[in-house]
């Protein structure tokens, strides 16, 4: 498509064994076959502007729960231009789901349909040789399809300093704000004040870290606070093999509109074996505090095993193991999931 973009033909044809498709406290279990075919747009190859534009076509079939089958659309795009003073990146995607998670999911076995719009664009500014500042708005919305459901809209514009201490290491203070919308319920007002640093800590350990105080209000009278935490790091143990990990500490809302401190801790190691071969997992571990009426503590689990096998540049095949388990004080919240997968996926 010219000097400086090119079409993909995409696709993604896989099969997964799950014994618990919808999460439910009583396991249904079911084969999923998936069919993805889509495209993709890389443009900007050579010019400050860069970025890639998508879409897909999910379509899900059931094997025994025909009821649960779905066809459904996803389109995005995302960018960046640097010119090394001004840095500025931009995002935007809609996707129609029908899946469940640990805190969204019906009590009748069936799955959650919803539509998640994102927006989002960031832009960072030189003010000195040493120092720069970044301010961003992002935009999230969920529209849920069930009325047991609440739908929400997310506001946030994030303002940071950040000045160097070394060639390859900066510190940082800000301050996010973040508006809540709810329908049905309560809104409220996020605050999240923080210190913190970023780059090369040491030749192989790079990243980020804020820490600081989340308050949020509600609309009316009430508040909350709480230590607020956004890492996440990358070590290159060898030439092969990465780690990856991280904390955070944040507020945020339950399918059904409830109020929620998410401490989450998170790693994952992924090594090329081989030049066609890649394994890797990922472990995740969080604690949900569910806040206000009807509070209470759920801890959950989410561990991921994988394989892919790169047969040429335009195929590779992929392998996975998954399981899930949440532990709560409500016995309709608890449940566990085992999901074996495999897949082909095309990009042409």
């Amino acid at each position: 498509m010219g000097d400086s973009a090119e079409l993909f033909l995409t696709g993604t044809l896989g099969l997964r064994a799950d014994d618990n498709v919808t999460l439910s406290a009583d396991k249904n279990n079911d084969m999923v076959f998936e069919f993805v075919p889509g495209f993709e747009v890389v443009y900007g190859q050579n010019s400050l502007t860069k970025g890639r534009a998508f879409y897909k076509e999910t379509i899900t079939r059931y094997t025994d729960q025909d009821k649960l089958n779905t066809t459904l659309s996803s389109v995005g795009f995302d960018g960046k231009y640097d010119d090394q003073k001004l840095k500025v990146n931009f995002a935007a995607s809609f996707a129609q789901l029908a899946q469940n998670s640990v805190d969204v999911r019906p009590t009748d076995g069936t799955l959650t349909r919803r539509d998640v719009t994102n927006l989002s664009g960031v832009s960072e500014v030189s003010v000195t040789d040493k120092s720069s500042v970044a301010a961003g708005v992002t935009y999230d919305k969920v529209d849920y399809k069930r009325k047991a459901f609440t739908s929400t809209e997310t506001f946030t514009v994030p303002v940071n300093y950040y000045f160097e201490v070394s060639p390859k290491l900066d510190m940082s203070v800000g301050i996010q704000y973040r508006d809540n919308s709810l329908k049905n319920a309560v809104d409220s007002k996020d605050y999240f004040y923080s210190v913190g640093a970023r780059g090369e800590f040491t030749p192989k350990l790079t990243g980020k870290l804020a820490v600081g105080v989340t308050q949020r209000k509600y609309d009316g009278s009430g508040n909350e606070s709480s230590v607020g935490i956004d890492s996440s790091f990358a070590y290159a143990a060898s030439e092969k093999t990465s780690v990856q990990f991280g904390v955070t500490n944040d507020f945020g809302y339950s399918g059904q509109g409830q109020s929620q401190r998410n401490l989450t801790f998170s790693g994952g190691v992924q090594s090329r074996m081989a030049e066609d071969w890649t394994v890797g997992g990922n472990l995740a571990y969080r604690v949900m505090n569910y806040l206000g009426k009807n509070s209470r503590t759920d801890d959950y689990v989410d561990g991921t095993l994988s394989a892919t096998y790169v047969f040429n540049s335009f195929v590779n095949f992929t392998g996975s193991y998954t399981y899930r388990e949440n532990s709560s004080d409500l016995k309709f919240a608890s449940f566990d999931n085992n999901v074996f997968a495999i897949a082909a996926n095309v990009r042409y």
